[in-house]
């Protein structure tokens, strides 16, 4: 098993659900995008004879791959039998690099010629290379890769997990890390570029990378990131709590699940304002080295099971929200959606994500980007909402920001230590009059009170009426998030009375 297991949180993991439904990875298809090892040769294959290999199907897709030894330790983090979280993987499409964007992206090829379409299964794609069309500057060309990559990842709900270069320099420039669809992936030391995307790039000033992860070099912390999508997407597929719902694997719903549960270490920030009238407010969503810090699957995989709380279209409407889960929603132009929290206890963290895709009419037309900020609320006592913007929200938090409002990003983050106790609306508002809806997605995680399942901060009779009203059945009382409600739940309520 992957060496970083217990810094991903896959220990936690394995532990919380007690032995049962671990995904692996299984059905899932995965793509590996490689550089040749050496030039002109189709080095870009993982050594298949490995026994870490061994029950894998390889579908070279640029003609007979040679053995890479940079592709075989990528393929080692993402999908390998011993040192990776996902083992279950078993289906791997392998592509050299620049006949992916050739014969995949179909760079050059015009406006009416469309990206292949992704084959049946195949969900992730991870990109450990580095490279462009200039040597330090975005060109036309860059653009058009990247356009036809998130018209690809839009149409056929795929991620693309790019690795940033190596060594702590700005900016974020080569090619494929300047992407809006698919996550830019550093390292947990730092030792990787970062910061705006610099001009000559579409979306200039849009912050870089969005995620790390435990690796030497970022080739090696890109899949680790993808070991753990892909378990997100099982999860997505085979989970009974939102199997059965088709939202459960878009790729900006995986995308937020990934990000909102990420861990987040001692020193990140996103640089809010630290006093006067916009206190607490932030145009940088991000931390500008590590975005939102370190990935962790069993954080993700609580908000992915979490299940999906629709946003209301009113905040005296808006239902209250577990303490993990997610919303996929269209939001017309200048429309705003509310979640509702409410705790009889402060709230020790607050982690809170929306990410949403450009659109575009052929994939390398000038795509338009929606604008939408978070804002979270106090609810007073006449049911109205205070805002925590300014000094006066300062007696209600010890850390983080309230409002995320960035013009050129695609993520908005909240992040709050010790929030005290109340009710509290988060608010989602698109800007702007542009006419055109957008989908986009949310995901949220507070520290779980273990068998509080009417979410209202305790464990009590109520939790256990809920518990045994579901018993047995996998649509409810379901404490541990294995899919069951059982036993191991009742156990949970039981050591958490109170």
């Amino acid at each position: 098993m992957s060496a970083a297991a217990d810094e991903i949180g896959y220990d936690a993991l394995v532990a919380r659900l007690s032995g049962q439904s671990i995904p692996t990875g299984a059905g899932v298809g995965v793509a590996q995008v490689e550089a040749p090892e050496v030039t002109g040769t189709l080095t870009y294959g993982p050594d298949q004879s490995l026994s870490e290999f061994s029950g894998k199907t390889f579908t070279p897709q640029s003609g007979a791959p040679l053995v890479s030894s940079h592709a075989t330790f990528v393929g080692k983090s993402y999908y390998s039998n011993t040192a990776s979280i996902a083992p279950g993987i078993t289906q791997i499409y392998l592509w050299e690099v620049n006949s992916f964007l050739s014969s995949n992206l179909r760079y050059g090829a015009g406006a009416a010629t469309a990206p292949i379409i992704s084959p049946t299964g195949l969900k992730l794609f991870n990109h450990s290379w580095i490279g462009g069309f200039a040597g330090s500057t975005p060109t036309v060309g860059d653009n058009e890769v990247l356009r036809r990559a998130d018209w690809a990842m839009n149409r056929d709900d795929t991620l693309y997990l790019v690795g940033m270069n190596n060594g702590a320099t700005s900016p974020t420039y080569p090619m494929m890390a300047m992407g809006y669809h698919g996550l830019s992936v550093g390292v947990i030391s730092g030792a990787h570029s970062h910061g705006p995307v610099p001009s000559g790039a579409d979306g200039v000033g849009r912050m870089k990378p969005e995620i790390v992860a435990p690796g030497e070099l970022t080739s090696f912390s890109t899949p680790v990131v993808g070991s753990v999508a892909a378990l997100l997407y099982q999860t997505a597929a085979t989970h009974p709590s939102v199997s059965a719902n088709p939202n459960a694997d878009e790729s900006t719903v995986i995308k937020a699940a990934l990000l909102a549960g990420a861990r987040h270490r001692a020193g990140w920030t996103n640089n809010p304002t630290a006093s006067g009238v916009i206190r607490g407010a932030t145009s940088k969503p991000l931390d500008s080295t590590y975005g939102v810090d370190v990935v962790n699957i069993d954080r993700s995989h609580r908000i992915l099971t979490g299940g999906e709380r629709d946003g209301a279209a009113t905040s005296a409407a808006a239902t209250i929200i577990p303490q993990a889960g997610w919303d996929f929603e269209v939001i017309p132009s200048a429309a705003t959606r509310y979640y509702r929290i409410r705790s009889t206890r402060p709230i020790s963290e607050l982690s809170f994500i929306a990410t949403w895709h450009r659109t575009a009419t052929s994939a390398i037309a000038a795509p338009t980007i929606a604008d939408i900020d978070l804002t979270l609320f106090r609810v007073n006592t006449t049911g109205g909402l205070d805002t925590l913007v300014g000094e006066a929200g300062a007696a209600y938090y010890t850390a983080g920001n309230v409002a995320s409002r960035s013009a050129v990003d695609n993520i908005e983050h909240i992040y709050l230590t010790n929030l005290a106790a109340g009710e509290y609306v988060l608010e989602a508002k698109r800007i702007g009059t542009a006419t055109t809806a957008a989908s986009y997605s949310v995901a949220w995680i507070m520290p779980a009170i273990i068998g509080d399942l009417n979410q209202d901060g305790q464990v009590d009779g109520v939790d256990l009426a809920t518990l045994l009203s579901a018993w047995g059945s996998t649509t409810g009382g379901d404490v541990n998030g294995d899919g069951a409600a059982d036993g191991t739940d009742l156990a949970y309520i039981l050591s958490n009375w109170g």
